[in-house]
């Protein structure tokens, strides 16, 4: 039987690996800026170089976390599927990362990631990241803040409120806007919680409960893109029910603050806003009405 030539195999696949050392540092990646020796040490001695053509899928939505990615040469895109079309969210040159979503989070993958050129990009093992992340508190919270934005970037690009708005656009809400984390099981707010606050869900899935018989029965599952908290009691005063999160929980969070960063960068979006809210609320509030009447 004839043997695969796994050189050849691999520049059909148009991936080809080789390790080596001593190749992160601040001056290629400003992110890598003010780190310890021994931190750099760390991610060195676990990072391998991948020559990679253009237009390949290195990375899809739904992935499971796995790695750090650094580009050293060339540029890649950011896609995401809209409208059942994948389109370019942003796109990366050298001396940016990516996969900081998977590594920090520890969630599948939201958008995918394809070569426009050919290009070269060092991986580090997730094991190495989270080592350095749990030794080095600010290297872990410069990566947090992009991936923050990073995550909105994309959220607002996908949204129907927001998807119309221009890049630039985009990203200076992305810096101005806020996120929320829950795990899974850990309460939002509950029935008749003070109302302050609107929410977004960027990922994961939210339980509505609602209080029967002494008890918080979930009545609804919502997922990306569904407004939470805007269906109130008492001339909008408290909540009208409980969310829970049933997994790991991304929100955006729409408070006063939140509010005037959109009307003051983007104030076209704030009727179209409004209007999501108020449809989302008439059908959370007939929800409620069958629940309470069966």
């Amino acid at each position: 039987m004839a043997n695969i030539n796994d050189q050849g195999f691999l520049e059909l696949s148009g991936i080809h690996n080789t390790t080596y050392k001593e190749t992160l540092n601040a001056e290629k990646f400003n992110i890598l800026a003010g780190m310890t020796p021994l931190s750099l040490r760390v991610l060195n001695q676990a990072c391998h170089r991948i020559h990679v053509a253009a237009g390949v899928e290195v990375m899809h939505a739904g992935d499971t976390p796995h790695d750090l990615y650094f580009i050293e040469k060339g540029r890649v895109n950011i896609g995401k599927v809209t409208g059942g079309e994948q389109q370019n969210v942003a796109q990366l040159k050298a001396g940016d990362f990516y996969g900081e979503y998977g590594a920090l989070r520890g969630k599948t993958r939201f958008a995918s990631v394809y070569t426009a050129e050919p290009s070269e990009i060092i991986r580090v093992d997730l094991n190495a990241v989270q080592q350095v992340f749990d030794a080095d508190i600010e290297f872990r919270a410069r990566v947090y803040a992009i991936m923050q934005e990073r995550m909105l970037n994309s959220f607002l690009f996908g949204h129907p409120v927001f998807s119309k708005i221009s890049a630039s656009t985009r990203e200076l809400l992305a810096r101005e806007l806020t996120l929320v984390e829950l795990d899974r099981g850990e309460m939002l707010f509950k029935e008749g919680d003070v109302a302050e606050k609107y929410y977004l869900i960027l990922s994961g899935e939210a339980e509505l409960t609602l209080n029967i018989n002494d008890a918080a029965t979930m009545i609804e599952v919502r997922r990306e893109n569904a407004a939470l908290g805007e269906v109130r009691l008492n001339k909008g005063q408290f909540y009208a029910h409980g969310i829970y999160a049933a997994s790991s929980l991304d929100l955006l969070v729409l408070d006063k603050q939140g509010m005037q960063s959109i009307k003051k960068i983007y104030p076209e979006s704030l009727p179209l806003l409004n209007d999501f809210f108020s449809q989302s609320a008439k059908n959370t509030a007939a929800i409620l009405g069958k629940v309470k009447a069966a």
